[in-house]
């Protein structure tokens, strides 16, 4: 049903385009005739009293369009940029005609069109004014010719056309795809659907009914295979969804056309059959034509960037494609970032552009994280929809300000597609390696504040993980999506029963869930929700809650809780250094107060996020470049860190459209004041820290204010 109503989409697109097309194509040539001195320049197009039909629908019906922004704003259009439309008189009388005929073709027989033109300094404002009147409303649909084959209900649920909605002959034409559609889905590609409907006008009533020819009940037969060099045949009838002596449905040959994409050994796919569907009853098989064009068997990808709290960024993958043959894959991949402040590629960035990164150098964490990976993937395991991985990595990686981890080791996965918009997965992760933390933080989570004690939680340890995934993936678009939702779930279990350290065991889950949807015209609403809880294990003769530093969660940041910076929201703990040394003008020793503070977040066991966004183009920018208003919402709470109160925070961005996703500029509001947490000074030897009392660090008007830049849509 859900690639059925994907087509209902597409067929009910494509007749309205048509329509659109038919209803300004004798005028066009007119038009692009069109002089400067033929009339004024046209600053506005406007619709007033229209319901039923949006005003981006009613502009692609007529000829008639306002100026570019540049060409129309009275703040710039004396530069005289931009490109100036001009009214052309009889095309305007035509748009009224365009106008009340797809009116009409949409089930608004008496409906009614005017204009109002106001004229000012040499240009034109043209307002069109709608009077729709009642529709024709749909009052039975009828389906016949199919009783034997298909039940009923399973052709008329969900029709575009439905009883009770105005008569809209498009939606008769897409319904009555939508049937054939159906049919083919269930062994039927040569069905016919002939449509008929009579309309009673006083009643204001329409009658539909459909007619089913079904044709022949039709199974695959033959496979041919074109267009192969190197790459084995077996390979791409096994990845196919569609199998020889199996029932034909034309769902399953874009099925299987996207799964041939997706082994990424092919830049070209087409799956059709081979000749016409068969028309008589007793041939009732029809062969198939895959024409498939290869791609590279290797492939190298090189990238670079730049962050605030990256500061630059590298990454370099080499992919060989068809290894061992039997469409298996190999990548290795390397990434690094802190290029430029951390060791050993350390060029004191860290007191320039990348100043957000000095504090982790006073705690000891700046250094250069990198990860390096190989990953053996078998595709085809017991079906077309399954496939098994091999990873092993070694990495070094920081969180902001809250931990450094260092690890080596390896992962084995299952995936298997429920649905194409429905993977799941099944992992188990093997590593050992270490965790290093503020002292602070376990001084504040389980009242560990020795350097001697703490050094015990940085010893390196096996972590085995087993980790369940489900991705329900039904946006438009991954880099900038504007309808659709996407639903994701995590599980993960740690524990000694399947192999890690005793001080390393818990249950964390994750939900989340993501919506984007057209509103007031031009605009697009996203929201979402995230959930998350971790179940941790007990530590210590007083079985204090225990859950490892990398598994808790943080909130704050650009994806988050734009209002703070990352990793900012939520409990954490203060460290300020109680004196240096340093040397008077006489070469003496002498203790020096310092007042620097630092901070590291401690995470917490629960998480919970919500997030409202609405974007809307800049008129005249051809959505490239757009606004943005958000309110974000989170809460971190549990666990022995303490936790922080509920907090919403409003804010605004600019979008920037790129290849590679919306460059995003946001700038959130904290207008809370500072929440208080446990500040510690270092005794005099440096090995102990002791609480001294809480502190809450001063907020100005401007500090409230975090600025953002970083590419993708934050959810």
């Amino acid at each position: 049903m859900p690639g059925e109503r994907k087509q209902v989409a597409l067929i009910v697109q494509h007749r309205a385009t048509l329509v659109c097309c038919l209803l300004t194509a004798v005028a066009a040539p007119v038009w692009a005739q069109a002089r400067p001195s033929e009339g004024p320049a046209v600053r506005g197009v406007s619709f007033e009293g229209n319901h039923a039909i949006r005003d981006e629908v009613l502009q692609t019906a007529i000829v008639t369009s306002s100026s570019s922004w540049f060409a129309r704003s009275p703040l710039v259009r004396w530069i005289g940029l931009g490109e100036k439309r001009y009214l052309n008189e009889t095309e305007l009388r035509r748009d009224v005609l365009r106008l009340m005929a797809l009116y009409r073709q949409t089930g608004f027989t008496d409906a009614a069109v005017d204009t109002l033109v106001r004229r000012s300094d040499g240009a034109v404002s043209i307002r069109f004014l709608v009077e729709e009147g009642e529709p024709v409303r749909v009052d039975t649909v009828v389906v016949t010719g199919h009783e034997q084959i298909v039940p009923t209900v399973t052709l008329t649920e969900r029709l575009p056309l439905q009883i009770g909605a105005p008569f809209n002959r498009l939606l008769l034409l897409a319904s009555a795809d939508t049937i054939r559609a159906r049919l083919a889905n269930r062994g039927y590609p040569a069905a016919e659907v002939f449509r008929n409907f009579d309309i009673d006008r006083e009643a204001r009533l329409g009658r539909v009914h459909f007619e089913v020819d079904p044709g022949p009940r039709t199974t695959v037969g033959a496979i041919e295979v074109v267009g192969l060099e190197g790459v084995d045949a077996n390979v791409v009838l096994r990845t196919m969804t569609l199998k020889r002596g199996e029932l034909y449905r034309q769902r399953e040959l874009y099925r299987s056309q996207l799964a041939l994409y997706r082994t990424d050994l092919f830049s070209y796919v087409s799956v059709a059959p081979a000749d016409t569907f068969p028309s008589a009853a007793s041939d009732s098989v029809v062969d198939l034509r895959v024409r498939l064009a290869e791609s590279p068997r290797h492939r190298v990808r090189l990238g670079g960037g730049f962050g605030t709290i990256d500061c630059f960024r590298a990454l370099a993958s080499y992919t060989v494609y068809d290894f061992l043959g039997g469409g298996r894959s190999l990548e290795l991949r390397g990434r690094s970032s802190k290029i430029g402040a951390g060791e050993p590629l350390d060029f004191g960035l860290q007191n320039s552009i990348c100043r957000a990164l000095a504090e982790e150098q006073d705690a000891g964490r700046l250094k250069l994280n990198y990860n390096l990976t190989a990953t053996f993937l078998q595709p085809y395991v017991f079906s077309p929809r399954s496939r098994v991985s091999l990873t092993v990595f070694g990495e070094r990686y920081t969180e902001y300000r809250a931990y450094l981890r260092e690890a080596i080791g390896g992962e084995v996965g299952f995936g298997y597609d429920v649905a194409p918009d429905l993977p799941i997965a099944v992992a188990y992760g093997l590593s050992y390696g270490s965790t290093q933390a503020e002292l602070s933080v376990f001084c504040a989570y389980l009242n560990v504040c020795s350097e001697e004690d703490a050094a015990f939680f940085a010893e390196r340890r096996r972590r085995a993980t087993l980790t369940l995934t489900a991705v329900r993936e039904r946006r438009n678009s991954i880099l900038n999506p504007s309808r659709g939702h996407r639903a994701t779930a995590e599980l993960v279990w740690a524990s000694p029963l399947i192999g890690s350290d005793t001080l390393i065991q818990f249950t964390k889950g994750t939900i989340e869930f993501s919506a984007y949807r057209r509103l007031f015209t031009r605009g697009i609403l996203g929201v979402r929700v995230k959930f998350g809880t971790v179940f941790p294990t007990r530590y210590g003769a007083t079985e204090q809650d225990y859950v490892p530093t990398e598994d808790r969660f943080y909130a704050g940041g650009a994806n988050s809780v734009r209002g703070y910076g990352h990793n900012e929201l939520g409990p954490k703990v203060y460290v300020r250094e109680i004196a240096v040394d340093s040397v008077d003008q006489n070469g003496q020793m002498v203790a020096v107060p310092d007042t620097t503070v630092r901070v590291s977040p401690t995470g917490a066991n629960n998480l919970l996020l919500m997030n409202v966004e609405y974007r809307i183009p800049l008129s005249g920018s051809s959505d490239r470049f757009s606004l943005a208003a958000f309110v974000d919402a989170g809460h971190l709470y549990g666990g022995p860190g303490g936790s922080s109160s509920f907090r919403i925070t409003p804010g605004f961005g600019f979008r920037l459209a790129s290849p590679l996703g919306p460059i995003r500029l946001d700038l959130g509001y904290n207008p809370y004041p500072p929440e208080a947490y446990p500040i510690y000074e270092y005794t005099a030897d440096r090995t102990e820290l002791v609480q001294v009392g809480d502190y809450a660090p001063a907020l100005s008007f401007f500090t409230r204010w975090h600025l953002h830049l970083s590419v993708g849509q934050p959810f």
